[in-house]
């Protein structure tokens, strides 16, 4: 065997108590850890402390480590680490032991302001390294999507009849009195034809009148001329006669009395009278302010019959839903699984 370099060696408890010489070498018996001295502090420095976290390639841990993986340790057999860790990844029993951390399909994170407590665990990742709510930015297109046709039953319900009711009351209204412009809009009705009956008046006789004739005196009788002699003219002898006045005797005028003989008037007969099919057009009429007033009207007790109601049944027929195609839909911006690539390891912890 080749000449070896060799290096100064103890128990935990004879390093922690030995300061050797400046850069002097020692190893831990109990921890299987190197120690570098200073000449000056007891125990020297570890090359890996108590608590030191590492990736690990075996299946079990090597001596002086323990695995990552949550157990529940003693406090007192791993003091050392107790004393770096105490409970951060977990109490244990609460008395005896405590717990190393669990990085059991994770990965360290490093402390810092986002993440500022120790042993907080964020989530753990799925089968292949699916890490869950990742965000990813961009555009995705899922597929189109196509349901299944759905055809419903038909329905038929139920026909009701109603029950028939009267009611009456005698009623009141009270008169009212209203002013104002009114406009009436023109109509145009069209009646049917309509015949009025044969008619025949009660013949009239009058009575047969004989006036009383009668005489009145009105003046003298006949007319009487009087004749003057005149002559022809002043050179002339001969002589002519002209009339100087008239004379009236007195005379009278008989009028006959006036018989009126009886009138007889026939009975009137008036025909049957058929008015054809025609129309009466009622133009729009404006009419100004004025009052209509309706005096209290008192109706006597009458009553009003409602028929039964009957509702047939109802049938509603089978509704048929076609197949539903959902197209692809593009989204920006969404959360999805994401796979990192990785390789599965231990991790250790230094006790």
């Amino acid at each position: 065997m080749a000449t070896q370099l060799q290096f100064r060696r103890g128990t935990s408890a004879q390093n922690n108590g030995y300061t050797g010489l400046v850069g002097e070498i020692t190893l831990d018996t109990d921890t299987n850890n190197i120690r570098i001295h200073d000449g000056s502090t007891a125990g020297g420095a570890e090359i890996i402390p108590a608590g030191t976290i590492m990736a690990y390639g075996g299946a079990a841990a090597p001596t002086g480590y323990l695995l990552c993986d949550n157990s529940a340790v003693s406090r007192t057999t791993y003091a050392r680490l107790f004393a770096v860790i105490s409970t951060t990844f977990g109490v244990g029993d609460g008395s005896t032991t405590f717990n190393v951390p669990d990085l059991r399909d994770k990965v360290p994170l490093g402390k810092g302001t986002n993440n500022a407590t120790l042993g907080t665990t964020t989530g753990s990742a799925g089968a292949s390294s699916v890490l869950t709510s990742a965000s990813k930015t961009g555009v995705t297109t899922a597929a189109s999507n196509t349901g299944t046709a759905n055809t419903g039953t038909g329905n038929t319900g139920t026909g009701n009849t109603g029950t028939a009711t009267s009611g009456g009351s005698s009623v009141t209204i009270t008169g009212d009195t209203d002013g104002s412009g009114v406009t009436i809009t023109g109509s145009t009705a069209n009646s049917t034809a309509t015949t009025a009956a044969d008619s025949t008046g009660t013949g009239n006789t009058g009575t047969g009148n004989t006036g009383t004739g009668t005489t009145g005196a009105d003046g003298a009788g006949d007319l009487t001329p009087t004749n003057v002699t005149v002559a022809a003219s002043a050179k002339d002898s001969s002589v002519t006669s002209a009339i100087a006045s008239i004379t009236q005797a007195n005379h009278t005028h008989t009028i006959p009395a006036l018989t009126v003989p009886a009138l007889s008037i026939p009975a009137l007969t008036i025909p049957s009278l058929t008015v054809n099919n025609h129309t009466h057009g009622v133009g729009n009429l404006a009419g100004s302010s004025h009052t209509h007033g309706v005096g209290n009207l008192a109706g006597s007790s009458h009553t009003h019959s409602v028929p039964a109601l009957s509702i047939p049944a109802l049938s509603i027929p089978a509704l048929s839903i076609p197949a539903l195609t959902v197209p692809s839909l593009s989204v920006n911006s969404f959360t999805v699984n994401t796979t990192l690539p990785s390789e599965v390891v231990n991790y250790i912890i230094k006790t």
